[in-house]
């Protein structure tokens, strides 16, 4: 501004110059034209003359100077009245008045969300095209559209993690199983697909243990005591000390006859000599019934034993 206001007083400056030129010129002219005929009256007037064509012309000069220079002021006075309408226009006025452009931003920003996945993000800018502009129709063909993917997409990711999760519960990951189902039904809380999700690994879960049983009772009647003994293992993880009381004859006899077992193995190896075995059977015997008479007798002839296995070694 402080510039154009320059211009402008250095146009109207050089008008008044001009201007005071041409009087004096014009004076000249009439002065050489008036006098007699000599030499000093023709020069005169030839150079008054000449001045003021050239006075006139810088004359016009100027004047057309102070009116663009004018004009000029004028423009940019205007420019800033528009600015500074714009600044103090509402935000509702702004809006209506670039609707098209906002709306065209918010096509792309929807179909971008949907290209990086982030589908929730493209449902409120759909909210926002009905609410605030009011492009209500547009707005629900691009909700449809939305979550259409959504759900084709919920669709093939929940499958996955359903399969996953029988993977779990094949391997009788049970705990797994379960922090994995809580996890899905926070990431897709309306999806039916996972409805009974929980139940079904509870009914996996009690099928499994009741194969156990009956696998474990099958194998106590036949006498398979290592078999038997091995179920009852993997059973006692499953019983509450309730359900346990079924199987305590059961377990109690195939406890006592492992036990027995065990120590014949052991008092065979030590009588051929087959030291490793022995040690091997001795072993299984401290670790499994540490407070049994067995376990005390046993732990006295280990080191023995190992003294006459290192013996046997050294003389091989």
């Amino acid at each position: 501004m402080s510039a154009t206001r320059k211009n402008s007083k250095d146009g109207a400056a050089l008008f008044v110059v001009y201007l005071v030129l041409a009087i004096l010129s014009l004076v000249g002219v009439i002065f050489g034209a008036t006098e007699s005929a000599g030499t000093l009256s023709s020069n005169l007037f030839l150079a008054s003359l000449i001045v003021l064509g050239i006075d006139l012309a810088f004359l016009g000069y100027a004047w057309q100077l102070r009116f663009t220079t004018g004009n000029a002021s004028s423009s940019e006075a205007g420019k800033l009245d528009a600015i500074l309408e714009a600044v103090q226009m509402s935000e509702n006025a702004k809006r209506v008045l670039f609707r098209d452009r906002e709306l065209s931003v918010l096509r792309n920003t929807v179909q971008e969300d949907i290209e990086r996945g982030e589908f929730h993000s493209a449902l409120i800018v759909c909210d926002q095209m009905a609410t605030v502009f009011g492009a209500v129709e547009e707005s629900e063909v691009l909700r449809t559209k939305v979550q259409t993917i959504i759900h084709n997409f919920h669709d093939a990711r929940i499958c996955e993690e359903v399969e996953k999760l029988e993977n779990m519960l094949a391997d009788r990951k049970w705990v797994e199983a379960y922090q994995d189902a809580a996890r899905l039904r926070r990431l897709f809380p309306e999806s039916p697909q996972l409805h009974g999700l929980e139940q079904r690994i509870s009914d996996v879960r009690i099928h499994y243990r009741h194969d156990l049983e009956a696998r474990f009772l099958e194998a106590a009647s036949c006498e398979n005591v290592e078999q038997a003994m091995k179920l009852l293992r993997e059973l006692d993880g499953y019983l509450t000390p309730d359900e346990a009381r079924k199987f305590r004859v059961a377990a109690t006899d195939v406890i006592t006859k492992y036990k027995d077992t065990l120590g014949a193995r052991f008092k065979m190896a030590v009588s051929d000599r087959r030291w490793e075995e022995a040690i091997e059977f001795g072993e299984v015997i401290t670790q499994q019934f540490p407070n049994t008479k067995m376990a005390e007798e046993v732990k006295t002839m280990l080191e023995t034993i190992r003294v006459r296995a290192g013996e046997d070694e050294t003389s091989s």
